[in-house]
Parts: structure tokens; C-alpha cells; sequence
């Protein structure tokens, strides 16, 4: 077989993959990250322009306090006793400002207490860092470049957000609802949160709020399952009109005191890793099947 050019090439690796019975979500990411260089999806994955987006979209943000490409900049004495620091064009680069001290953040596995609430003073010593060190963090941060692999993120602007720390509605356990969009349809949703990460669980819903069984689980499901959230209707079409046009994006909503609120759109969940989203190879599939070449 002989390909004229990068594009015969891309329509080729598609329609090979469309035309196998099943293929899994994770092989379809990683179509995208070779391929798809809509320059959109760098919009969707710079944490602070999805901000924008999202307001153009009548989908609320966390409240941004700071934006910056000089870290020497960020007005400490000025801001409130606890917060988020964050690079734009990265993952796992947070650091948690909670009651006017510094800790790495990362996903907030190793911060969160064993019922999800902040902080776990037992173990946050490790990850206190001084002002200087922030400073120095984020000055690394803006000179690194995030999985070469994934072209979005190669076209990022760098930037460190400063952005207000969210409340859970239910005064406890922070949610990371990760509603997984095609073409303007949710069509799945987990659960992601630092207390889930810490306990290795995770569990996976239908738009209705049915549980999706699995016949291999990489997590444990929670002994009691989440309740159906009363805002649920209201983060489908959050996440529908984020996601409108769109042929796949992860949009993750936090349902908090101040309303439904954007955390970020994904467009590689997991880097597209095999034996991702799940362990489970029928879901995957399924999953797979979703994001058609419409």
C-alpha cells in the first residue's frame, strides 16, 4: 500500500481502525494524538483558555486570582489563605495553598484526609514547600514541556493560574464527575477524586445514572455507590454544550457551593495507555464505539 502524504496516511489509519469489529477507546485517543492537530484541541486542553471557552458557553470557572508567564509576580500578600497554583499546559503541576502554607498538590491522593476532606496534616509536612520553592516550582514548570506525545500540549502558550479553592456542595467529599462527551452526547460518566485515587476506586455510570458493569475492574467500585447528584441534568448539558461539535472530549464538572464548576476538558485521557479507561475490554469497546467517523 502506498500513501501520498500524511493525510492519505490519516484517512487510511482510520478507516483501518473503523473497519475492525470493535476498537477500543484508548487506540482511538491515540489516533488523535498522532493525527488530529485541530488546533481547537489546544484551546480545549490549556487550562487557562478553556476558561473563556467555557464562558462563551454559559459554564462557570473556578474564580481566577492571578495569571502570570513570571512567577516573581504572584501578589502572595494579597491573595486569600487558600487557593490553587497551577501551570496551564501541564498535569499533576498544582500546588495547594491551604491556610496560608504550600504543598505539592499533584492529584491530592497523598493530601486529602480518609474522608475526602483537606488536609492530611499526618503526612503534609512531606509535601510543604516554602514561598521561594513555589516560586522556583513554577519557574521549572513554565520551562517544560508536557508529554511530547500528546501534540496539544506542545502548542500551549505557558502560563501559572491562580485560582480559588472549591467547596463541595455536600460539605465533604470534593467529586471530579468526568462526563465523557461525543459529539455533543454524554454518553459515560466516572467519578475522579483525590479520596477515589487514594482508595483506588472508581465507578462507571450511563447518562441516567445506571451503573455500567464491568467484567474486569483496574478499581475497586466503592462500597456504597454515589448517590444520583441533584445537579446531574444540569452537568449533562453543561458538558453537552461544552462538548457540542465536538467528536470527543472528557469534560470534568465539580458539582460545588458556588454552582456547577468546569475543572478541565481532556482530550487524552490517560494518554490513551492500553487497558484504559478500564480494565474491561467489552466496555472499552463500547466506549470505542461512540466515537465514530461521522
Amino acid at each position: 500500500m502506498q500513501y501520498k502524504g500524511v493525510a492519505s496516511f490519516k484517512s487510511f489509519f482510520w478507516k483501518k481502525l473503523r473497519n475492525q469489529k470493535r476498537v477500543e477507546f484508548c487506540r482511538k485517543i491515540k489516533w488523535r494524538m498522532l493525527f488530529d492537530h485541530n488546533p481547537h484541541l489546544i484551546i480545549l486542553q490549556d487550562k487557562y483558555k478553556v476558561r473563556s471557552y467555557a464562558e462563551s458557553r454559559q459554564v462557570s470557572t473556578p474564580k481566577l486570582l492571578h495569571v502570570t508567564d513570571d512567577p516573581q509576580t504572584i501578589p502572595f500578600d494579597d491573595l486569600p489563605d487558600n487557593y490553587f497554583i497551577k501551570a496551564n499546559h501541564g498535569w499533576r503541576w498544582n500546588i495547594l495553598c491551604f491556610k496560608s502554607r504550600y504543598y505539592l498538590f499533584g492529584n491530592g491522593q497523598d493530601l486529602v484526609k480518609n474522608d475526602g476532606t483537606l488536609i492530611n496534616y499526618e503526612v503534609a509536612s512531606k509535601f510543604e514547600i516554602s514561598q521561594a520553592k513555589v516560586v522556583q516550582h513554577c519557574h521549572r514548570w513554565l520551562q517544560s514541556k508536557h508529554r511530547s506525545k500528546q501534540w496539544a500540549y506542545q502548542h500551549i502558550p505557558p502560563a501559572i493560574i491562580l485560582e480559588s479553592l472549591l467547596k463541595p456542595i455536600d460539605g465533604n467529599h470534593l467529586k471530579d464527575y468526568r462526563l465523557y462527551t461525543f459529539y455533543g452526547k454524554v454518553k459515560a460518566v466516572s467519578i475522579g477524586s483525590a479520596l477515589y485515587r487514594k482508595t483506588n476506586k472508581n465507578v462507571f455510570f450511563d447518562a441516567d445514572w445506571e451503573p455500567i458493569p464491568l467484567t474486569q475492574y483496574k478499581d475497586q467500585l466503592p462500597t456504597i455507590l454515589p448517590q444520583k447528584p441533584e445537579s446531574l441534568s444540569e452537568m449533562i448539558r453543561a458538558a453537552e454544550r461544552l462538548g457540542e461539535n465536538i467528536d470527543f472530549v472528557r469534560v470534568d464538572l465539580y458539582d460545588t457551593t458556588e454552582g456547577i464548576m468546569l475543572g478541565e476538558m481532556t482530550v487524552y485521557p490517560d494518554g490513551g495507555c492500553s487497558g484504559t479507561p478500564t480494565t474491561c475490554p467489552v466496555f472499552n469497546a463500547w466506549l470505542g464505539d461512540q466515537w465514530c467517523d461521522q
